[in-house]
């Protein structure tokens, strides 16, 4: 098949769930289709990501700027775009990233190749697609916004910073109800995700095609008899991931660290002013990372303390490929096919979370069966090949009723 895809960055280099998820299914699906990819670029890290992806696919990668001079981020139609992000009906993501360049750079592909089906990565990058009506679009949604949105504000206890982000809810929530009905088909990540997007546009036509994890790249190691190192990853660019973080270090880490001397805490790819204020003793702050691995090799308990946004966690994905048992709240659980005591364990309250790693450190054992049951999981149900071919059945269903 002839597959166009939008992507607001590059995937490479690969430092959050988001990213990941564009670069496996990318790959994977070069090896059997023809796919051009455009994708927006705003340092020359993304700008050799994508001649990287471009190298390793074979697929035609058009590199479009983010800005085309200053007179785009100076000029009147910057002045306009931003009154419009503050004051207008769409959210403020939707009207930033309506840039000419790509609205150009996309018509030129359909006027000289023939294309199949377009495949849009987040909802804000819908508008492209929706501009040529006669192909069918496939809009993946990694985050359902409007439920993300209210969740943070649920947590935030200034009340300007929540009315801006309630405002901004809102305006996801009518956007989106506006949208999912006008694309061919939109993928969730979840069941739990498909349901919200069900209840704001009963017309959509809403499939599942979950995050997943390359199982035959990351093997799980031992279980270690004793139990000293906790490993907490999430990308700083995504606020629940920041949140979380914080939360750890302030309620969470203190009490364990006191009962636990010997503990060591790392939070992997989340070096954030917000973070390093907090950092105490026995913790651990990385950037970007290329290779995570030895992270997960060196932990005994992988952490999610999510208590906001929605969608579902690679980290615990790949926390659970490579053998590394999990403790996470019911929101950073979300939507995954888990059951909590089997699989990972769960928790809510900053005690309660204490309590659960406590449980994890004192016994192996239980360490050891949610390592297998976890991995038995992402092997039957998670592996990268699988939602590749779910993705593939889609779109022949697509192709087929036009």
């Amino acid at each position: 098949m002839r597959i166009l895809l939008l992507f607001p960055t590059s995937p490479l280099p690969v430092f959050s769930g988001g990213r990941r998820r564009m670069y496996e299914i990318t790959r994977r699906l070069a090896r059997r289709h023809e796919l051009t990819i455009l994708a927006f670029w705003r340092d020359e890290e993304a700008r050799a990501g994508l001649a990287q992806l471009a190298a390793e696919t074979g697929a035609e990668v058009i590199a479009v700027p983010w800005r085309q001079g200053l007179w785009e981020h100076y000029g009147p139609r910057a002045w306009v775009r931003r009154w419009q992000a503050l004051r207008g009906p769409l959210p403020a993501d939707v009207v930033l990233w309506q840039r000419p360049a790509m609205a150009s750079a996309l018509a030129d592909v359909l006027a000289r190749k023939a294309v199949d089906l377009i495949q849009v990565e987040w909802p804000y990058l819908a508008p492209y697609a929706l501009r040529h009506p006669r192909l069918p679009a496939v809009l993946i949604t990694y985050d359902i916004f409007s439920v993300a949105l209210a969740r943070r504000a649920g947590l935030e206890e200034r009340s300007r910073p929540r009315r801006r982000l309630l405002t901004q809810a809102q305006r996801w929530q009518h956007y989106e109800a506006n949208l999912y009905p006008r694309l061919a088909a939109v993928a969730a990540m979840s069941a739990v995700d498909a349901d919200h997007i069900r209840r704001l546009a009963p017309t959509a036509r809403v499939v599942v095609l979950p995050n997943g994890v390359d199982t035959a790249a990351f093997t799980p190691g031992p279980v270690r008899a004793q139990a000293r190192h906790l490993l907490f990853v999430g990308s700083p660019t995504h606020a629940p991931n920041l949140d979380g973080a914080c939360w750890l270090l302030e309620a969470i880490w203190p009490p364990l660290k006191a009962r636990h001397p010997e503990l060591t805490l790392t939070l992997a790819n989340l070096d954030h002013p917000r973070i390093r204020r907090r950092l105490g003793p026995g913790v651990e702050c990385t950037g970007h990372l290329p290779d995570l691995t030895p992270l997960y090799r060196r932990a005994d308990v992988a952490l999610a303390p999510l208590r906001a946004g929605s969608g579902t966690r690679l980290k615990i994905l790949e926390a659970f490929a490579l053998g590394v048992p999990v403790v996470s709240t019911r929101l950073g659980h979300e939507g995954l096919e888990v059951t909590p005591g089997e699989h990972l364990l769960s928790a809510e309250e900053a005690e309660a979370f204490v309590a659960a790693v406590e449980r994890l450190l004192a016994d192996a054992e239980l360490r050891r069966h949610l390592a297998r049951q976890a991995r038995h999981l992402v092997e039957t149900r998670y592996d990268w090949e699988i939602i590749v071919a779910q993705h593939e059945q889609l779109y022949q269903a697509l192709c087929a009723a036009c």
